[in-house]
């Protein structure tokens, strides 16, 4: 009897495990099965050689990340801190096929990049994944994340949508210093993002695209971010047509109106607080002050206040054309008062770099916006970008953020100038060197004492 029993258990679990396993897949399963297989070719392991400046020294270093083929010429969208930087990329593709690629441009603002496959000697069939719609998320959305985590290549996770409009408060900066997350929120989900996922899809069960996979946290679980794929379309679009992202900007940081209404007699939902003008910009040429309320552009009223509210604010005075007339209704104490502020073109984020390598440390050209973040008075000098632990740099107490404005009492305007001296003064063995020091707003000297000795050792060493 017992014996018999047993044989029938036996025979059920494998009779449904044959019903699970054949046709009759649960509906979840089958769209899971279904979204993965419209994706999961058109996927991209890739693998960029960047090149980082911030140890003081420059170092070529390979990393990992994700992709997905969006077009049939080859377009790959990843993230910016993926292939934004790269010197050579080397893409794996869904057949496991190898072929180098290209970097078309960047955006650090949204950490978005594109770069294209070299297909010349590729003979396999190139799939192509579809956008699709991320304004129609909702909380508790199924999705897939797919990628390269942990440099572990064509990984899928699934999970669902935790928030579709996550905000970082303060300042959010790419590995390579950039800011970013400016103009837009993040899509949170607990499907498992990991490094090496950055630049992968998150996919819908309809097998769609509706974000890139951006942001990884070492502090939590089951916490991931990507980029709402309809801001992906945006930057994409203007790459693909400018080889770069164009914005405009007036040169305003803003801040959450939440419990500051009382005092500032705002309605409530109404009016963004302006925190600080930055020096010389179209803003304060205009006449904008900090404590103002931006109540309305163009006559469309404006609001933030909520943090996560900033970015729509943002993008919407970066979407107007370079050189637009805006008209803004603010209010300043008890009156409104109506002021028109010229835009300007954002112009690049951040500057060449130059690795000074006798003297023990990189720096980088110093644009608008650069001085804008750093509070400079202008983009005079070159900004120190990293100091070397051992060298004359470190020796000499210089700091990275410095900004150098002299080279033995010489005067250095701009990254050209500073290059120039720099060859010249190497090429000669100069072995001091005074260095003139601008830092939060006061002046020092640096005296750098150059051990050419030293630093050939070093060089024979290393080799």
């Amino acid at each position: 009897m017992r014996k018999t029993l047993l044989v029938l258990f036996v025979f059920a679990l494998i009779f449904n495990s044959t019903i699970i396993l054949g046709n009759d897949i649960p509906p979840l399963q089958k769209e899971i099965f279904g979204a993965r297989n419209k994706v999961m070719p058109a996927l991209v392991h890739i693998q960029p050689v960047v090149t980082d400046f911030r140890t003081g020294k420059m170092v070529k270093q390979s990393v990992v990340g994700s992709g997905v083929i969006f077009h049939a010429d080859g377009y790959v969208v990843t993230n910016y801190h993926v292939a934004g930087k790269a010197d050579r990329i080397i893409c794996t593709l869904g057949d496991k096929e190898q072929v180098k690629a290209e970097l078309v441009g960047g955006d650090p603002s949204t950490d978005v990049a594109i770069i294209k496959l070299d297909l010349s000697e590729y003979n396999g069939k190139l799939n192509v994944a579809e956008f699709g719609d991320s304004d129609t998320l909702q909380v508790g959305q199924y999705v897939l994340a797919m990628g390269s985590p942990l440099a572990l290549s064509r990984s899928v996770s699934c999970g669902v949508i935790s928030t579709t409009d996550r905000y970082f408060p303060g300042e959010t900066r790419l590995p390579s210093g950039e800011r970013t997350g400016i103009y837009n929120n993040w899509i949170q989900t607990d499907a498992a993002i990991n490094p090496g996922n950055s630049g992968g899809p998150l996919v819908d069960l309809d097998g769609k695209v509706i974000g890139i996979n951006s942001r990884a946290t070492m502090f939590a679980n089951n916490i991931g971010f990507a980029i709402p794929v309809n801001i992906v379309k945006e930057v994409v679009d203007q790459i693909l047509v400018n080889g770069k992202v164009l914005r405009s900007w007036i040169g305003v940081r803003c801040q959450a109106l939440q419990d500051l209404e009382g005092w500032f007699g705002t309605d409530r939902d109404k009016g963004v607080l302006v925190a600080s003008v930055a020096t010389r910009s179209p803003a304060e040429e205009a006449g904008l002050e900090a404590g103002d309320i931006i109540l309305e552009i163009n006559n469309d009223p404006v609001s933030a206040r909520f943090e996560e509210q900033l970015p729509n604010f943002y993008k919407k005075i970066a979407d107007y054309p370079i050189g637009s007339d805006i008209q803004m209704v603010v209010q300043r104490g008890e009156e409104n008062i109506s002021i028109n502020v010229l835009t300007h073109e954002l112009g690049e984020i951040m500057g060449e770099d130059l690795e000074c390598k006798d003297w023990g440390f990189t720096v980088k050209a110093i644009t608008t916006q650069m001085a804008v973040e750093n509070q400079l008075d202008d983009t005079l000098g070159v900004l120190v970008a990293g100091v070397k632990r051992v060298g004359a740099g470190a020796d000499g107490n210089l700091g990275r953020g410095d900004v150098i404005r002299e080279i033995n009492e010489i005067v250095i305007d701009n990254f050209q100038e500073f290059y120039n001296k720099y060859i010249e003064l190497t090429n000669s063995k100069a072995d001091r060197v005074l260095l003139t020091i601008e830092s939060s707003g006061n002046t020092r000297y640096v005296l750098l004492k150059v051990d050419f000795d030293k630093i050939s050792e070093s060089e024979v060493n290393n080799d």
